[in-house]
């Protein structure tokens, strides 16, 4: 029998210490990545409260991307900035939804006043808002094509089914018949022939081509160097 007492024994302190380290470490990333969103989402909600007095109804969606987020705070530089608004009354025309992407955002260091560097995305109008924009909200219209729709037009007597065309004419959406079917096209009268302006959209965004989709009208919108200030 062996009485010498030559037993090793574990040494855990030892083991533990990359744990421990292993440990630390994810949680300075953990409160990093914390920190980092939390900054995010200040600067979106204070990026959304001063757009808002650039033509919006209501403080619209902003979205910034890029991690890590507080590099571009320290400069005040943000490379891509999304930002969502839906009812924009604009004139006669309401702006069903507006989903735009800002490039090269510059802001102040408190966040009340900057420049978007290019503004690009689309504004959509649905059929039932511009049916409402051009005097009939009960003219039923359905896309026939990218620059086509069809419409149910009501003339007292009988409902027909007629074809327009919907192209940008100047800062306006223009709807002209085509045909009309089992009548002469001039039996329309100006029933499916409206122009709806354009105008007056938030920031500034300029109206540059139109397409007509299943839903809706896409406006494509751009802007450049777009200023907004705490007013």
């Amino acid at each position: 029998m062996n009485d010498t007492g030559d037993v090793r024994r574990p040494r855990p302190a030892r083991r533990r210490r990359p744990i421990v380290a292993a440990c630390a470490v994810l949680l300075l990333i953990i409160l990093l990545v914390v920190a980092d969103r939390a900054a995010a989402a200040y600067a979106e909600h204070r990026m959304a409260q001063e757009i808002r007095k650039e033509g919006f109804p209501a403080a619209p969606d902003v979205t910034i991307k890029g991690v890590p987020f507080l590099t571009q705070v320290a400069s005040r530089d943000f490379p891509d900035v999304r930002l969502k608004a839906r009812d924009i009354a604009e004139g006669p025309l309401n702006i069903t939804r507006l989903d735009v992407r800002a490039r090269d955002v510059h802001l102040d260091s408190g966040f009340r006043s900057g420049t978007l560097g290019t503004v690009d995305g689309t504004a959509f109008v649905s059929f039932g808002d511009l049916a409402k924009a051009g005097g009939d909200p009960d003219l039923e219209l359905s896309a026939d094509g990218p620059d086509k729709v069809r419409a149910k037009v009501d003339l007292a007597i009988t409902e027909v089914t007629a074809t327009a065309r919907v192209t940008k004419e100047g800062d306006a959406i223009r709807v002209q018949a085509l045909a009309v079917e089992g009548l002469p096209l001039d039996d329309l009268g100006d029933a499916l022939d409206f122009t709806v302006p354009v105008r007056g959209l938030p920031l500034g965004l300029a109206f540059q081509s139109l397409t007509v989709s299943e839903h809706g009208i896409g406006l494509r919108v751009t802007g450049r160097n777009v200023a907004f200030t705490d007013r």
